[in-house]
């Protein structure tokens, strides 16, 4: 029965093991998928997109009539003292009553297509919207991969620094070993252990930086500080890109492109609505009307009636100051800065695109070149630690080959950073991050 059960309690814990690691596990589109489900702004953005779907309505842009129901009654008083030719006389308190009510219809036929312009205007105001939500899901995605790279950067220095300690530990074994045998003295011994200690204490600090980043990320995304990831993904940088395409891409799929362009339209319609105003209104105004009168007294006791009665206004402006005008005028100079801005913002995104792209390409070239650096300063470092061994260089020599090769580590990760943040630029500006957001 051990024998059996003892398999299976083991298969049932690496199970749960493996489910606990898969669930720490964080990649970069879980990160942004997370940061865009708990982001309050996003939400708050969703709130005020809703409104302006809502007053996307053809009686909010005037095409529907209003119906209202009117209804009023005045009950009075009064001493009444009046004498008739007939000789009836009247001499009392009198009580009356008057009641008026019906239903008014107004509606417009004819302001210039003020309300078509309206409309469309609603219309463009929600896109406007619907950008305005991506353009915040899109700085959020980027403070997002930037964090979640700074977590992946700190990670890198981690384990090169673990990388090196082995190295300072294979010296202080060393020089051990060398005064044990009597062929090396105090000072080496020393020397080592004391670099070594430095070492672990540099460790032990960048284990707080990467906790540090890592709250930074959990920030962004608006998680529980409590919750613990594990990050796997590494620096590397394989994507080439079209600077050409790239510019394209900018100038066609950035997202302020879009919102400039959306801002120009609402413009141009509400330049057209304040021209409507030069142009007559046709408003249809029928009515259904119920009075009654009550007294009780005088020669009329009961007036009641009931009828349906409608009229046609007709209004166009002949002079207004030119007010009109000077509000059509206004409008035109606010087109004409959008356009200006949009052109300057196309200036921008290609100068932007350029920079970016150069920063990549450096980077990449940084790379290479720190790479090589790297692995002649490993095998140097392999060299000089058996020249140490055989007493054959002294430790001064040793540790500066090691400052070299540790100093290669930094500069390689760092550049894989930069080129990676380089890379994240140029995602933004090209709209590429937009493919990460999902709608």
């Amino acid at each position: 029965m051990r024998f059996f059960l003892s398999p299976a309690l083991f298969f049932l814990f690496f199970i749960c093991f493996s489910t606990v690691n898969a669930q720490n596990n964080l990649s970069l589109d879980e990160a942004v998928a997370l940061a865009l489900k708990n982001n309050l702004g996003i939400s708050i953005a969703n709130n005020d997109l809703q409104e302006a779907k809502n007053n996307v309505t053809r009686g909010n842009a005037g095409f529907l009539p209003n119906v209202n129901l009117v209804a009023s009654e005045t009950p009075s008083t009064a001493y009444s003292n009046q004498s008739y030719s007939t000789g009836q006389k009247v001499d009392k308190q009198v009580f009356a009553n008057g009641f008026n009510g019906g239903v008014q219809l107004s509606w417009i036929l004819y302001n210039g297509k003020r309300a078509s312009l309206e409309y469309d205007r609603l219309k463009e105001l929600q896109t406007l919207g619907e950008l305005g939500i991506k353009t915040r899901a899109e700085q959020l995605v980027y403070d997002v991969m930037r964090s979640y790279y700074n977590v992946v950067q700190q990670q890198e220095l981690y384990n090169g620094l673990k990388d090196q300690l082995g190295l300072y530990e294979e010296r202080f074994r060393i020089a051990q070993t060398r005064l044990d045998v009597g062929q090396g003295n105090r000072l080496d011994v020393l020397t080592s252990q004391s670099d070594l200690s430095v070492q672990k204490t540099q460790l032990l600090r960048q284990q707080q930086l990467i906790e540090t980043a890592k709250l930074i990320l959990t920030q962004v995304m608006t998680e529980p500080v409590e919750k613990k990831y594990t990050i796997t993904d590494t620096l590397a940088v394989q994507t080439v890109y079209d600077v050409t395409q790239l510019k394209n891409d900018a100038i066609n799929n950035n997202l302020q492109t879009e919102v400039l362009k959306r801002q120009i339209g609402v413009s141009m319609l509400v330049m057209k609505e304040i021209e409507s105003l030069k142009k007559p209104l046709i408003t249809f105004n029928p009515a259904f009307v119920l009075g009654r009168t009550d007294n009780t007294a005088g020669q009329l006791l009961l007036n009641q009636n009931a009828g349906l009665n409608a009229n046609i206004s007709f209004s166009m402006p002949l002079y207004d100051g030119k007010n009109i005008q000077r509000q059509v005028d206004n409008a035109k100079i606010e087109i004409a800065s959008y356009r200006l801005r949009e052109q300057q913002l196309t200036f921008d995104l290609t100068t932007n695109v350029n920079i970016a792209y150069q920063n990549y390409i450096n980077a990449i070239d940084i790379i290479k070149s720190e790479e090589e650096n790297l692995l002649i300063a490993k095998q140097s470092i392999g060299i000089a630690m058996e020249r140490f061994r055989l007493s054959r260089t002294t430790i001064l020599e040793l540790k500066q080959i090691q400052q070299v090769y540790d100093s290669g580590v930094n500069r390689v990760i760092s550049a894989r950073f930069n080129a990676k943040l380089a890379e994240i630029d140029l995602m933004r500006l090209s709209g590429l991050l937009k493919l990460k957001i999902k709608n």
